[in-house]
């Protein structure tokens, strides 16, 4: 009788289940029956393992609409603090470079708080501190080296599918806006790539955080297919970065390129300088043209950064303490009110925007997290004997070099997409210092 009762208890479930699927497959059309079964599914991987939720977050996120890429990462945050509470999990991870990141919680809360315009600022504070709950999640779920390589793999697939999309864009020629060039300067520019981002500098913002990822799974794999398969990304994400035509991209991946092969081989620089400046004779007029209106003052994109960055000196002059207001909105306000004439959503520089929006405590505290992540990750990373933990550290650390020099011609934090991929990268810096603290002791 007991055998019996267990029995039907057991059965229980999957009829109730069958019962709710049926339902829904009636009330639904198949599209979105399909959509929601495979949704209820995913929620009960993640439930199961919340790994799965972190590899499919960081391999669609480019590819979602930046609503579902919120609500996902809260999602993920809530998994996390229901597993917590019910289940026994390890005791959170604790590093240096915790402070300076409360610090830029506590400082960017305040800003909007205190902003000229809250509402507008609510924007980028949602953003920011989903990004950094999702941070949370992944130093905490991520705890040996296999998770960490699934996770960037998935990274690096999933950029490699992003770039192979612009390739599509390229070969039929998407439109070409005319803010993006300056047709009398570059007559010979018909096309620039920007797969899922909707702009061409953005689109290399996000490539150039992944390259030296890319670059760092091709030099440690040991086995000729892996290497393979890694250099061919690497070479797909390369190639995509110079269709993007982003000169700040290309001097943001020049500048990561520079940290990757001095911290990984600085011998390398002997040859690998040589091998570039020798490389130029091969580019096309197109590519060179756009190389040398790098410094050409009169290309009107210049121009308009110049006289942008002296209207933003203007606005910290008069807002030195707290800023304007966290976000790109109360500053898109404040500057319209300096000149009507020159409509912005930022100061295409992100040290002058950071300023601008919070003062310069906000910008002290913002520099000293990003020396603190620096000097401890290569202080306690590059310098451990575990060959996996520093190279790839190198490529995260050379990604966000990158995109912090591209930073002072581009709001590097600006597009939730870009400001999602950032937060991944100092996830990953933090995950592997986890790696490292619990790895066994070498005598």
């Amino acid at each position: 009788m007991v055998v019996e009762s267990i029995k039907k208890k057991e059965a229980i479930l999957p009829i109730g289940l069958g019962i709710l699927f049926s339902i829904i497959y009636y009330k639904l059309p198949l599209n979105y029956f399909a959509i929601t079964l495979l949704g209820l599914v995913g929620i009960i991987l993640i439930l199961y393992d919340i790994r799965i939720g972190v590899y499919a977050g960081i391999f669609i996120f480019p590819f979602m609409p930046d609503m579902l890429n919120l609500l996902f990462m809260i999602f993920m945050v809530a998994v996390y603090v229901y597993k917590s509470l019910f289940k026994k999990t390890q005791p959170l991870t604790k590093q240096p470079i915790d402070m300076p990141i409360v610090f830029y919680i506590i400082i960017i809360i305040i800003s909007t708080i205190t902003s000229i315009d809250p509402t507008g600022s609510f924007r980028d504070l949602a953003i920011h501190l989903t990004s950094i709950g999702f941070v949370f999640v992944i130093v905490n779920s991520i705890k040996t080296k296999k998770d960490f390589n699934i996770l960037v793999v998935f990274l690096v697939i999933s950029a490699t599918l992003v770039a192979i999309y612009g390739f599509y864009q390229f070969k039929v020629g998407v439109e070409l806006e005319d803010k993006w060039v300056d047709a009398v300067n570059n007559p010979d520019v018909k096309t620039r790539i920007y797969s899922v981002f909707g702009n061409p500098n953005i689109f290399a913002e996000y490539l150039i955080m992944i390259i030296p990822i890319s670059l760092s799974l091709f030099w440690f794999s040991k086995k000729i297919h892996k290497k393979a398969i890694f250099l061919i990304t690497s070479l797909i994400l390369i190639l995509a970065l110079v269709l993007t035509l982003s000169r700040g991209g290309w001097i943001g991946f020049a500048f990561g390129m520079f940290v990757f092969v001095l911290l990984i081989e600085k011998r390398l620089l002997l040859s690998i300088i040589p091998l570039g400046l020798g490389a130029i004779y091969f580019l096309p007029q197109t590519i060179l043209n756009r190389i040398a209106s790098i410094v050409n003052f009169a290309d009107s994109s210049n121009d308009y950064r110049i006289r942008m960055w002296k209207i933003t000196l203007d606005i910290i002059k008069d807002h030195w303490l707290v800023g304007v207001g966290f976000g790109h909105l109360p500053f898109k306000q404040t500057f319209e009110t300096y000149i009507r004439t020159m409509p912005t959503f930022h100061a295409h520089n992100t040290y002058l925007e950071t300023m601008a929006e919070m003062g310069v405590l906000g910008f002290i505290i913002f520099i000293v997290f990003i020396f603190t992540l620096f000097k401890y990750s290569i202080k306690k990373l590059l310098k451990g004997k575990d060959n996996y933990i520093k190279t790839m550290a190198i490529g995260v650390l050379s990604g966000l070099a990158a995109v912090l020099a591209h930073g002072a011609a581009e709001n590097i934090l600006y597009i939730p997409r870009i400001i999602i991929t950032f937060w991944i990268l100092v996830g990953l810096v933090l995950a592997l210092m986890r790696i490292s603290d619990e790895l066994p002791e070498i005598s």
